[in-house]
């Protein structure tokens, strides 16, 4: 049963961490559109709980939120994209758990993911790892379970990996809108520690295009991304690749099953983003990348 979450503190997590908001309230708008792709009701329950929050809030963002002008912030192109990333990575699930009945599923950097709640059924074991004071946000929205437990740690410190009872079958680990936030070197050590760790598990991860990356190194482009996104001036992109066989060639055994882009879906609310899938370069600017880990 989840927690009574009719009141709590305003929120006080870092610059880095409020990025979580973006899909969460993408996610509620989305719901309550025509023709939704994908239905999140917790994300609509978390969302009017936190717009009280908001409302004293000393953050414009917050402030802004609390009025529902999601659409105007980040645009309905945004609120597309995200969504349908989303419900990519509800599919990899899925598919996972078809194939492994009773497996588990790792959601690195959870932020304030509804997932479980969407798709998670009884026989699944679902960990969702978030830094401290994520998880602790998360504690007024859920509850653990036997089979849905917390992880309160940076996904950097790699102790996290004995917390996972791989006894239970396969591992799924997902990372949505986490790995281009890290630096190269430690996205490199997370991804062979869990092929060491785990081997035969499965990694289907978020990444951006070393373009990208390149871009916001300069201080102009990376202003504006904070600007336009209303980002704080410590959030930026630091890892990027440009293709998924990049990866590939960190390790032997580590395979590349397939790649997925915002674009594969020919989703017509893309609108005039769907253009974009025209260029060979512009289509992997930022997608999804699918790896057994042997």
């Amino acid at each position: 049963m989840d927690m009574d979450c009719s009141e709590g503190p305003p929120l006080d997590i870092s610059e880095v961490s409020e990025t979580l908001l973006i899909p969460l309230y993408c996610r509620a708008i989305e719901s309550g559109s025509k023709d939704p792709l994908i239905i999140d009701k917790k994300a609509l329950e978390i969302t009017q709980v936190l717009n009280e929050s908001f409302k004293g809030s000393d953050s414009k963002l917050h402030r802004r939120l609390s009025k529902g002008r999601m659409r105007r912030l980040f645009g309905k192109q945004l609120v597309v994209a995200l969504c349908l990333r989303t419900r990519r990575f509800d599919r990899y699930c899925l598919d996972f758990l078809e194939r492994n009945p009773g497996g588990t599923v790792v959601e690195l950097g959870c932020g304030l993911s509804t997932r479980y709640a969407r798709i998670g059924d009884g026989n699944v074991l679902w960990y969702d790892l978030d830094l401290p004071e994520v998880i602790g946000l998360r504690e007024r929205f859920f509850d653990e379970t036997e089979n849905y437990r917390f992880i309160r740690s940076s996904v950097l410190d790699l102790e996290w990996m004995d917390l996972i009872d791989d006894r239970h079958g396969p591992v799924l680990f997902i990372a949505e809108g986490l790995l281009m936030y890290l630096h190269e070197d430690d996205v490199r050590s997370i991804v062979i520690a869990l092929q060491n760790r785990f081997p035969g598990c499965e990694l289907a991860c978020e990444v951006v295009n070393s373009f990208v990356v390149r871009t916001l190194d300069r201080r102009i482009w990376r202003r504006k991304f904070q600007r336009d996104h209303r980002l704080g001036g410590e959030v930026t992109f630091h890892f990027g690749v440009t293709d998924g066989e990049d990866i590939e060639r960190w390790n032997e055994g580590i395979e590349l099953l397939d790649e997925w882009t915002y674009f594969d879906d020919r989703e017509r609310k893309l609108g005039w983003m769907r253009f974009l899938g025209r260029s060979k370069k512009l289509r992997k600017t930022q997608w999804i990348v699918h790896y057994l880990l042997h």
